[in-house]
């Protein structure tokens, strides 16, 4: 769904109470956030309440959102805040273990080796994706898995773009090392 429709269905939304519009926002920005909530969280069910409790605020509020030029950076900037609120209540830090269902599906060749070497790469990956430091690991899968430009990522985090870009470069270099540490070894 291209940027145009998006604005246009968020304008419905808030000028118009339109429930049609908001249930397809609702369809198109769903897994979206559902996606990023649990990058930031690691529980599904936080992951789906806070996704849930978005568009709640968004619909509870929607008529005093008519102000708001980008519809997808205030969602992410929505979920990215009560992701921290919950964070706060934790107050503890828990590593939660990520499932086989939440894993990427990725087709291989159907060598041994070649599949052996690959979900290695993978795992080391992921594994140095969660070792990022927080702002980093935001940066990168707001660019790399959501595909936000800098400036987008950058007014959801409250950042400098030259900041996201700074981010960005650090997340790169450390799973290029990562990734080229797993060839090597293969």
């Amino acid at each position: 769904m291209d940027q145009g429709i998006i604005n246009e269905l968020f304008k419905n939304i808030t000028a118009n109470n339109d429930q049609t519009a908001f249930k397809a926002f609702y369809n198109h920005f769903f897994i979206k956030l559902l996606r990023f909530s649990f990058s930031l969280t690691r529980s599904k069910e936080v992951a789906e309440e806070i996704t849930n409790d978005v568009f709640m605020h968004c619909w509870q509020k929607r008529q005093s959102l008519t102000d708001i030029k980008n519809p997808q950076v205030y969602l992410f900037v929505v979920a990215k805040n009560k992701a921290i609120d919950h964070m706060r209540k934790q107050a503890t830090t828990r590593q939660v273990a990520i499932t086989a269902d939440d894993k990427l599906e990725i087709a291989f060749e159907s060598d041994p080796e070649q599949l052996m070497i690959s979900a290695e790469m993978i795992r080391k990956m992921e594994y140095t994706i969660e070792q990022l430091p927080p702002k980093c690991k935001m940066v990168y899968i707001l660019v790399k898995q959501y595909g936000l430009r800098y400036k987008e990522v950058a007014t959801v985090l409250n950042l400098s773009v030259k900041t996201v870009e700074n981010q960005l470069a650090i997340a790169m270099k450390r799973l290029t090392t990562a990734v080229n540490f797993t060839l090597e070894k293969a």
